[in-house]
């Protein structure tokens, strides 16, 4: 579980917390099945005569980069 969902919390609210998003791991499964499904990563751009193509890759790495934040803090699995 990402620290993101139990940050600021002590004691008894941070137990509570954790068990709290523990009951959505269904959920977050799912999302993830959706995600990896439907908004995969993009590829890298090799057109380098193309005008702006660093822009390009700039936005595919931030889209990507922002997929595998969403993907970390939906894994609720320890380790992880």
């Amino acid at each position: 579980m990402h620290t993101h969902w139990i940050k600021g919390l002590t004691g008894e609210k941070k137990e509570q917390r954790k068990a709290e998003v523990l009951a959505y791991r269904n959920a977050f499964d799912d999302l993830r099945e959706i995600l990896e499904k439907h908004y995969r990563k993009k590829d890298c751009i090799r057109d380098y005569d193309a005008p702006n193509w660093e822009l390009r890759q700039i936005a595919a790495n931030e889209y990507n980069a922002v997929l595998d934040d969403i993907l970390k803090t939906i894994n609720l699995t320890e380790g992880k």
